[in-house]
Formats: C-alpha cells, sequence, structure tokens
C-alpha cells in the first residue's frame, strides 16, 4: 500500500531542516529604510488596496521670466535650504541672440534662428522660498535689454551691462551636484562634485561664489573624470560599487525614440553606458501621440534611487527640423535612422512638438532598470492650455526639505516643445509670441508621491518579512478620516492541521501574530503623519522583538498608507 502524497508532504515538512529565512530567503526586505510603494517590492498580500499617485500642490511661478538675459528659457538645477532658513538656487538662463547668417552657439553655427540662444548660470535667494530676488552681482556681462522687432518676435540682445546676477560662466562649462544631499556618498570630502571646464573636482562645502572669487583654487581634483556625455555625477551606487550619471539621448541606438542612459564609472576613469529606459509597448505611439521621456533627474533616498521624468506626448505629425535630409556622411551604413529621411520623417530628433509633463520612477538596483508601475500616470500634469504656465514641465531639481514637506522647483514653458515651423521662413510655431520658461514651485508631504488606499471596505495589507533591527515602527499615513491598526507576526514555517499543508505563504500565518502586538492590543491610529509612531497597549516594544524575522497585518479603514519603518 502506497503512503497518500499528503502524509509524505507532513512528514516531510516534519524532518526536513527549516530554512533560515533571515539569512537566505531573497524576500526579505530592509526594514530600516522606508518602504515605498512605487512597486509591490514589499508587498506580501495587499488585496482590496489601491496604488495611488498623489500629485503634489502647485504654488506656481516663484522665480519670473523677468530679464533680459533670461528671454529664451530658465532650468533650476540645484536649490538648497541653508542651515539659517534661507534658500539658495541656481538656474540656467538662457537669452535668444538671433542673427540672419547663423551665430557661432558652443562651437556651432546654428541656423535654426530658434537655437541661436546663449546659456549662463544665475543665483538668487530667498528669504521663504517662495519669494526671489536676484541679486546684481556685476561677474558678467549680459543683455541690457532687448528688440523684438528685428526678428520677431524673438528678442534679440541690446547693449550690455553687468547689473544682473550671472555667476559668470556658463552651464555647458560647469554644473554641480550635491552627492550628500541627494547622492547617496557618505564621504565628507565628496560632499560636492563640480564639472568645471571638462574636469571633475570635489569639496566637502558649497562654495560662496558671490563672496569669494578664488573660490576654483579651493576644489580638490578628482582621480578621474566625467563621462564624455554625462557631464554630472548624480550618486554613487553602493550595490555595484560605481558612479553613476543618467543622460538623455546619449547612446548610438537603433531606436527611433529619446531615452534615458545610465553611464557608470567604478573609478572615474572608464566608462560603461547603457540604455536604461525607453518607450515600451505599453506606452502610446500613434503618429499624432508617441509617449517618449525626456529628462530623469535622480536622486538617492532610503536605500533606492527615485527618479523625477519628465515625459513628452510627440506629435510627430508635425516635425520641427531641418529638411528632409539623405543620411548623414560618416554614419554606418545600416545606421539608425536620423537625420530625419523621406522614408522616416516622424523620428525623433526632428520630430518633437508637444507637451511635458512630470511623473515618478524608481529603482532599486543603482539606476540599471526603472519601476514603471507608477510612472503611466502624471505625477505633475501639463497645463491644458497652449499658453498655460506649466504647458512644458521639464526641468525638475531633487526636493528641498521644508519641515515634514518636500519642496520642488521644476522648469516649466509656457508652450509646446516646438519653438520653429519647418520652412525658409523661421517662423514661430506661435505666430506673435516665443516661449517663457520660468521656475515653478510645487510642494508635497514629505516622500508622500504614491500611496496604498482603501475606501469604507476594512482591507489588511501583509508585507514582506523583515528582520526587527530597531524599536519603533513608524508609518507615513493619512488616517484622519478612517483608521489603521497593525499586528507584528512571526514570520515561520506553517503546518496546517485541516490539510497537512506545508506553506510560506504568509497570508497563512495570522496564527503566528504575537502576543501583545494583536490587532486589538494596537492603539487606533487616527492621524495624519509622515512619521507616527505605532503604540501597542500594555506597553509592548519592538524592542523585545530584535532579531526576529516577522510580517506585519496593516488593517486600513479609509486611509492612505505611504511607506512604513523599523527605527
Amino acid at each position: 500500500m502506497k503512503t497518500p502524497r499528503y502524509l509524505l508532504v507532513a512528514l516531510c515538512a516534519l524532518i526536513l531542516p527549516r530554512p533560515a529565512f533571515a539569512a537566505e530567503r531573497a524576500d526579505v526586505i530592509d526594514a530600516r529604510h522606508w518602504q515605498f510603494f512605487f512597486d509591490n517590492h514589499a508587498i506580501a498580500r495587499g488585496t482590496g488596496l489601491s496604488r495611488v499617485v498623489h500629485q503634489p500642490r502647485a504654488r506656481g511661478v516663484v522665480i519670473p521670466n523677468d530679464k533680459p538675459w533670461e528671454t529664451a528659457g530658465m532650468n533650476p538645477f540645484y536649490f538648497a535650504r541653508k542651515d539659517d532658513g534661507t534658500f539658495i538656487g541656481f538656474y540656467d538662463a538662457l537669452h535668444w541672440a538671433p542673427n540672419p547668417e547663423g551665430a557661432l552657439i558652443r562651437g556651432k553655427i546654428q541656423k535654426d534662428r530658434a537655437q541661436q540662444y546663449i546659456n549662463a548660470i544665475c543665483f538668487a535667494t530667498s528669504r521663504d522660498g517662495l519669494h526671489w530676488e536676484k541679486p546684481n552681482l556685476g561677474f558678467a556681462d549680459a543683455p541690457a535689454g532687448v528688440d523684438r522687432q528685428k526678428f520677431p518676435p524673438f528678442a534679440s540682445p541690446v547693449g550690455t551691462t553687468r547689473d544682473n546676477n550671472l555667476l559668470g560662466f556658463e552651464m555647458m562649462s560647469f554644473g554641480f551636484t550635491d552627492l550628500g544631499r541627494d547622492g547617496n556618498v557618505a564621504d565628507p570630502a565628496k560632499r560636492y562634485a563640480f564639472a568645471l571646464d571638462g574636469k571633475l573636482y570635489f569639496s566637502p562645502t558649497l562654495p560662496d561664489f558671490v563672496a569669494d572669487r578664488n573660490w576654483r583654487a579651493k576644489l580638490t581634483p578628482a582621480e578621474g573624470r566625467f563621462s564624455t556625455r554625462g557631464e554630472a555625477l548624480h550618486f554613487w551606487d553602493e550595490q555595484h560599487g560605481e558612479w553613476v550619471a543618467m543622460v538623455q539621448n546619449a547612446v548610438p541606438h537603433w531606436l527611433p525614440s529619446r531615452e534615458i542612459a545610465r553611464f557608470a564609472s567604478p573609478d572615474l576613469k572608464t566608462w560603461r553606458s547603457e540604455i536604461v529606459l525607453a518607450p515600451d509597448p505599453e506606452d502610446p505611439h500613434r503618429p499624432d501621440l508617441y509617449d517618449e521621456p525626456m529628462v530623469l533627474v535622480p536622486f538617492a533616498a532610503e536605500g533606492v534611487v527615485l527618479g523625477l521624468l519628465s515625459w513628452i506626448h510627440t506629435d510627430r505629425t508635425t516635425p520641427d527640423g531641418g529638411p528632409v535630409m539623405e543620411r548623414a556622411p560618416g554614419s554606418p551604413a545600416q545606421g539608425w535612422p536620423w537625420p530625419r529621411t523621406a522614408e522616416h520623417p516622424y523620428v525623433w530628433p526632428w520630430a518633437r512638438k508637444g507637451p511635458n509633463e512630470m511623473r515618478v520612477t524608481l529603482s532599486r538596483d543603482g539606476g540599471r532598470t526603472w519601476d514603471r508601475t507608477a510612472s503611466r500616470q502624471a505625477w505633475i500634469p501639463h497645463g491644458t492650455e497652449q499658453d498655460s504656465f506649466d504647458r512644458l514641465v521639464i526641468t525638475p531639481t531633487p526636493p528641498v526639505r521644508v519641515g515634514d514637506e518636500d519642496w520642488f522647483y521644476v522648469g516649466v514653458y509656457d508652450g509646446d516643445h516646438l519653438t520653429t515651423r519647418p520652412d525658409a521662413r523661421q517662423r514661430t510655431y506661435y505666430h506673435d509670441r516665443t516661449r517663457r520658461g520660468q521656475v515653478a514651485l510645487y510642494t508635497q508631504k514629505r516622500h508622500r508621491y504614491v500611496s496604498l488606499a482603501t475606501g469604507s471596505q476594512v482591507e489588511t495589507l501583509i508585507t514582506k518579512p523583515f528582520v526587527v533591527q530597531g524599536d519603533t515602527l513608524q508609518l507615513n499615513v493619512d488616517a484622519s478620516r478612517g483608521r489603521v491598526r497593525v499586528a507584528v507576526a512571526e514570520y515561520k514555517p506553517v503546518l496546517t492541521l485541516k490539510d497537512t499543508t506545508y506553506s510560506l505563504d504568509p497570508h497563512l500565518m495570522e496564527q503566528n501574530v504575537l502576543a501583545g502586538f494583536t490587532r486589538d492590543d494596537c492603539v487606533p491610529i487616527e492621524a495624519n503623519s509622515i512619521e507616527y509612531a505605532v503604540q501597542f497597549r500594555q506597553g509592548a516594544s519592538l524592542q523585545a522583538l530584535r532579531g526576529k524575522t516577522v510580517v506585519l497585518f496593516i488593517e486600513m479603514l479609509d486611509a492612505n498608507l505611504y511607506s512604513f519603518r523599523v527605527q
């Protein structure tokens, strides 16, 4: 007589050694960091929960385009709050310099009048982050006025003045990143990384560009260089031991679209690049609605890399490049299909009309892959009208923390990403104006990009297991209209007697809820807090559970849960 299969399963479950889950199981997460819900990384089971992308509050334009040296655009790249509570901001300002024969801009003759602009770094200050001043620095010459009749509606520069807020160097030869705040770098000597005239430098402090004329001499040259296409260091990837920069359209490719590339180097000497984010089959790809990534600004936070993703909705039936061209001399015989050809009239880079919105995405492997779960919809939507100040939401900065909020300074434009019609007269797409680029502010409660939400029905989230390495369970939660309760269960193999199934599924383990940490023991949470400390009756503390592998049962009623961690 054969032994029934269910008895063999039961016997094996009792006899075989049980796995060391904390050390070996791949699904054990690190709850010392905030566990976000951009994806399902921290979720074992979440039936009945909705993933919601939360749009920040639009505070409007805070740094307007109101100077002659800003006529072609303003793109913020670094904003910060100082220890005294005041704010500083650096942005790239562009001004038109139209010329009928073409202008020598950045070493190239620009025949397209819409591309005849000059850019430089500008400095601004604010007491409250809302009202900004542009101090007269006296460092560099800039236009004193504009003439819009010479090449209407472009603003031709008139005269020169040093009464401006230019720092005296061009964006193309200068840039810096706060690696300590945004780049996962703990070495204080490498807090800031600078690109200066094609070379790489580090500094423990941000130079006083205004008061210290000798600031360049105080930078420490790096033993290496920026990638030839990177022009910035964004973060240190601890998983793979390499520096990383994210760049748009920097890898020769076969895709007729925009994409985001990752440049990486272990030593700042040898660089490797690869395309890591491009349109996929789930993105619209009709000629009149072709979705593409435009810019990705990464910053390291809570053990992951978050990405502010500017996304363009391209109307490829309205190309804005030069004439249809044959394949460029020197390009591969079977290379990618650009410059624009008669066979491929609607491909990047010539087809680029459309609005931009901002999305959010996340990488858990140092920028090698980016999760698109939450980035299929707008985080900051673009304006609906052609002259909306935010028709293009295109150049973001990493957040500045202000109290319990994140403040994002973002470059916005009041018109589609199209400046010139494709004809010999080089008319602007908008006949009576050029687009205005300005700096807008968006604010949001800290780390509240995406939540798991419930309505009037009680639902339960079961987390993946984690090893308790702290004393306090914290939630980023809004239960101000409902209620949240938490139970803590020990994570261990379960053998149910009813059907003798040996199971590791956490949804079968409520019988393992620990004494003192049941739902009824949890003090009901009815608060709106970014760091709510969960309390249990009878004074139960997670300190008693240190070293144990546990899961959380988070019961939610009409609430939003953004993340959790153990401190």
